[in-house]
């Protein structure tokens, strides 16, 4: 197919940079893509960036081509007038979401029709990495339950995940948790400010045990990070401050740990999608709608 995107930006800012990687994922995909500042008569689809600055004059459009406008923003009455005053030069506006497509819509602004397309990540950022804090000494009794926690942590996808640990005794669990390819960041001593400044970077605090009580938690609810943790002792009275209630066993912890997870998934899935890739095939089974 042959594209010509007409650049109307006056900013060079991030419409221009909308149609730089609409033309570049375009040509990835094997089409002839031309942006200019005017309409070509030998293409078969014209698509303007931005509508706000197109021309109420017919000679100013090659109505023998396919034509489209991008479409965002319209939310005034001098929007409202500029597309009714392009409208019948248009095949089509391409808004950026179906709520401000159905909005459009609503009020009747002359355009034959309207598609949306969501808007494209730049995808040059990655998923951070949720960062569970586990702040205690550990003892020959077990009772931190560290085992289960480094049993159960080890299940999860370690690109989603980092640990911040503070305290005596985990030097074995550390080192096996690095060589199954985890970060882990590992403090043996409890210095009041480097512990206040790890719990600030974390997003969970575990704690497993189940005696009375553990003082992080009291430090969590002062900065307001979420909380995993079974209610017992004076976590029992603060109960409605922990994110996550673990039953005494421990039998959930696994699963909650797995909720967590999941919807941080759901980050990575919709960053796959919200692509430039996908944004270009978008707007050519449009154009294919339109011929």
């Amino acid at each position: 197919m042959r594209i010509n995107i007409i650049n109307l930006d006056k900013d060079r800012w991030i419409l221009s940079k909308f149609a730089k990687r609409l033309a570049l994922n375009l040509r990835k995909l094997g089409h002839d893509v031309s942006i200019s500042k005017k309409p070509k008569k030998n293409v078969d689809v014209n698509h303007y960036i931005i509508f706000l600055f197109q021309k109420d004059s017919k000679n100013s459009y090659c109505l023998n081509t396919t034509n489209t406008t991008m479409l965002t923003h319209v939310n005034d009455e001098i929007r409202f007038n500029k597309v009714r005053s392009v409208s019948k030069y248009m095949d089509a506006g391409i808004a950026f979401s179906k709520d401000h497509m159905n909005f459009i819509k609503s009020k009747s602004l002359g355009l034959k029709k309207i598609f949306f397309v969501l808007p494209p990540s730049d995808n040059d950022l990655k998923v951070k990495k949720i960062n569970f804090g586990f702040f205690t000494n550990l003892y020959n009794d077990g009772r931190k339950s560290q085992k289960i926690f480094c049993n159960t942590i080890q299940r999860l996808p370690k690109e989603l995940v980092k640990i911040s640990i503070i305290g005596k005794g985990w030097n074995s669990y550390v080192l096996n948790l690095k060589q199954m390819g985890y970060e882990v960041q590992y403090q043996k001593y409890f210095l009041r400010w480097r512990y206040i400044k790890i719990m600030n970077q974390i997003d969970y605090l575990i704690y497993l045990g189940n005696d009375e009580g553990s003082m992080s938690f009291l430090d969590a609810l002062q900065l307001g990070v979420k909380t995993i943790m079974i209610p017992q002792g004076f976590q029992k009275d603060l109960k409605k401050f922990i994110t996550f209630k673990l039953k005494k066993d421990l039998s959930n912890f696994k699963s909650t740990l797995e909720t967590i997870i999941k919807e941080k998934k759901k980050f990575i899935e919709i960053n796959n999608k919200l692509t430039w890739s996908n944004y270009a095939k978008e707007h050519i089974k449009i154009w294919e709608n339109l011929r």
